[in-house]
């Protein structure tokens, strides 16, 4: 990361592996990304994609959805050596879920758990998933004395961000805040400098397909809701990235 970071667009959230061969054109389009995981498998491919894209940021994890699909105790030992062979210092795209799999709950919380404890030991980032569990994931994050942090598409309770970002962690801001009014409110209250865009692509949301090319719309509804330039947003957004992978890799 340097000078030129300020120039390009900012992507937090994406699930690079799943473009297949596509990825290619995001590598030299002027994003920089955080790549994120789904399961071992995925992250795998996300490690060697990241090989070969120098502007991807590989993070590696087992998405909360799949916790009742995989080997909990094997997957953490198989991500943790990823961890150490590579140098990853980002898991994503890892937390809970009570929103749309509360059935599962108990078997994300071991799996999660299990993650922060390779986090704190490690001293990685998280990219974090919290659907209806915004409380949870902010206090087991205080338990563990997490640092680096992302709350991915940040929709939770508003009295909750002023917490959130007092403990220094960053609220990622989507596309669908194009058309989704309770992410517009969550930006209205998260200070600019919290602030980290994302794409969450390849995803259908709402009639829009999310993915990189969205940034641009997203950086202008981000401004007009802040009431700052473009220009202002995009600077403040690129040094917020550039604190979040400077507290990562310490």
């Amino acid at each position: 990361m340097g000078e030129s970071v300020a120039s390009m667009l900012i992507d937090s959230h994406i699930h690079l592996y799943e473009y297949e061969d596509s990825w290619v054109k995001y590598c030299d389009s002027g994003y920089l990304m955080i790549a994120v995981s789904d399961d071992v498998a995925s992250s795998l491919k996300t490690v060697d994609i990241c090989g070969r894209c120098p502007h991807a940021i590989p993070a590696v994890g087992v998405h909360p959805w799949n916790a009742d699909k995989v080997g909990i105790e094997d997957s953490m030992k198989a991500i943790e050596k990823l961890v150490g062979d590579y140098g990853i210092y980002f898991l994503g795209e890892v937390g809970l879920d009570r929103a749309l799999h509360p059935e599962t709950f108990e078997a994300q919380l071991r799996l999660f758990k299990g993650f922060l404890e390779i986090a704190a030991e490690y001293g990685l980032g998280l990219s974090i998933h919290a659907a209806g569990a915004w409380r949870d994931v902010l206090d087991l994050l205080r338990k563990y004395e997490i640092a680096t942090a992302v709350f991915h598409w940040y929709t939770g309770p508003l009295e909750l961000v002023d917490e959130i970002v007092s403990e220094g962690f960053f609220i990622g801001v989507n596309p669908a805040l194009l058309v989704q009014k309770k992410h517009e409110a969550v930006v209205e209250k998260v200070p600019t400098d919290a602030i980290l865009t994302e794409s969450d692509g390849p995803y259908r949301y709402r009639g829009l397909d999310l993915g990189p090319e969205l940034l641009p719309r997203l950086l202008e509804r981000i401004s007009q809701i802040k009431r700052v330039s473009v220009t202002e947003i995009s600077e403040r957004v690129a040094e917020n990235f550039r604190r979040l992978i400077s507290s990562a890799k310490k």
